[in-house]
């Protein structure tokens, strides 16, 4: 196997005649490429065995030395709602600068709320005793939970109604909701925490300001005069359109909370005031359930960053790498995935009377000391990757032609030297197809993170790209040449 150092060399020696020529012979080329596909199984040595295999005028040449060009998309919207778990607080780094999420929510009546009878069919009197908001970790975080941070949480003042045909919330849609909050707290987020005999910790925030309490009364006096509001789902909806969980100033983290039936809910607290149950304290359950009218709002301040991010306003405009200190990104929630170019691929073409590639795969890192164990780890999911174009639409997600499933992302771990520890991703079909149909300038590739977690995730990566590194982007590509 040849091991090509520099492209340059391949340049200088294109010939218009070689490309008409491989047009001619690519039928016989695509059957030596199958057996030769066949016989390295994926993994390339040096063809040892290849003297008595393949003629002597076909080469096995590893390339990595294209020159590639990276630069920054953002999405316009992502989808947030619907999901089992929803994305709050807030966090500051040094890349990415300020990122912080809400989460808006219904509460469901379920099958209303009944207050127990006496023998004469009336109400039993009740007293109203306070007012809890309980929500269940899922123990997934971004950030530094040692850090105190603030959360409050408010009462929605209009219907969450979907607009323009969508059944959809995205990161960027708000609604109006009360200034003055529910509840208020400071607290450090413990997402591994567990009680004494294994069970989930639950959090419970008390909705004891002056607003909280007001509600928690009012609820039951309609309940005890039994009240279509607090029998009727669509009344109920009417008067409670539903809460907002804020995040407040405070840097932190971004934690992760279940939704569900019992998972995060509202709770009236309250004791009968004749009976049998006087002693016991009595609660009705109000549930966050998984709704595609729940949703997270993503904010993001980047403009004290050195790379300002915030440049880019459209989603068809992309921040070359070149001018964000040779640095490309990916980031859940808010949406911004990392763009690549390859311009001079179709000079693979000019190597001999026939080629082709056998295997192709891009090759990133992320850049060091911009994650560690702890607080910005690298994302837990797999990238997959799409064509696009100068638009930055995603015109395709690039497949595995053996299963037909989404390419995805390896990380190579270098156990010895983590900085050179790598993300590949096998792009052979791309590369190939833009050796066989010719290539347009503006083809080119996103890396993102998995499109249906994109809105539910809080995970971001910095790419290094600086062309004088050893850990720049790269393509990898193994070819064949017929001279």
């Amino acid at each position: 196997m040849i091991l090509v150092h520099d492209l340059s060399l391949i340049y200088m020696i294109s010939n218009p005649l070689l490309l008409r020529m491989r047009k001619i012979n690519s039928i016989v080329f695509l059957s030596l490429l199958a057996f030769l596909s066949s016989c390295n199984s994926g993994v390339f040595e040096e063809h040892e065995i290849g003297d008595n295999l393949i003629d002597q005028s076909t080469e096995v040449l590893l390339i990595d030395t294209f020159t590639i060009h990276s630069s920054t998309v953002k999405l316009d919207s992502i989808a947030t709602s619907g999901a089992k778990n929803i994305l709050f607080g807030q966090y500051n780094d040094e890349f990415l600068g300020k990122v912080s999420s809400d989460f808006y929510g219904i509460l469901d009546i379920g099958d209303g709320f009944n207050l127990a009878k006496n023998n004469e069919n009336v109400i039993i009197p009740v007293e109203f005793d306070s007012l809890i908001f309980i929500t269940y970790y899922d123990k997934r975080y971004y950030g530094d939970t040692l850090q105190e941070q603030s959360l409050s949480i408010h009462r929605i003042q209009e219907e969450l109604e979907f607009v323009d045909g969508s059944s959809s919330f995205y990161g960027h849609n708000t609604f109006d909701f009360d200034a003055e909050p529910l509840a208020e707290i400071n607290f450090k987020a413990r997402p591994n925490k567990k009680r004494d005999n294994g069970d989930q910790y639950n959090f419970r925030i008390p909705m004891d300001t002056e607003l909280g309490t007001e509600l928690g009364e009012e609820i039951l006096q309609l309940a005890m005069r039994a009240s279509d509001t607090t029998s009727n789902s669509q009344q109920w909806n009417d008067y409670f359109k539903g809460i907002v969980l804020k995040a407040g100033d405070k840097n932190g983290a971004m934690v992760s909370f279940q939704t569900g039936d019992t998972l995060m809910k509202m709770r009236v607290y309250y004791s009968a005031l004749e009976g049998e149950n006087t002693e016991e304290a009595l609660h009705k359950d109000f549930p966050v359930r998984t709704s595609n009218l729940n949703f997270s709002n993503y904010k993001s301040d980047k403009t004290a960053t050195p790379q300002d991010l915030g440049r880019i306003v459209e989603e068809t405009e992309d921040l070359s790498s070149e001018e964000t200190d040779n640095l490309a990104f990916i980031q859940g929630g808010i949406g911004y995935l990392t763009k690549v170019r390859i311009p001079y691929v179709e000079e693979l073409n000019t190597l001999g009377l026939t080629g082709g590639i056998l295997k192709a795969e891009l090759i990133f890192y992320p850049k060091d000391e911009s994650y560690d164990d702890e607080i910005f780890r690298l994302p837990s999911s797999s990238f997959n990757v799409f064509v696009t174009d100068d638009k930055n639409q995603r015109l395709q997600q690039i497949m595995s032609p053996s299963t037909n499933a989404p390419i995805n992302s390896v990380y190579n771990f270098n156990s010895e030297n983590k900085d050179e520890s790598f993300y590949s991703i096998e792009v052979t079909s791309f590369i190939n197809s833009l050796l066989l149909q010719g290539q347009d300038f503006d083809d080119a590739l996103l890396i993102s993170l998995p499109l249906g977690e994109l809105g539910n995730s809080m995970e971001r990566m910095v790419i290094e790209n600086d062309k004088d590194s050893d850990f720049r982007i790269r393509l990898r590509t193994t070819y064949v040449v017929q001279k």
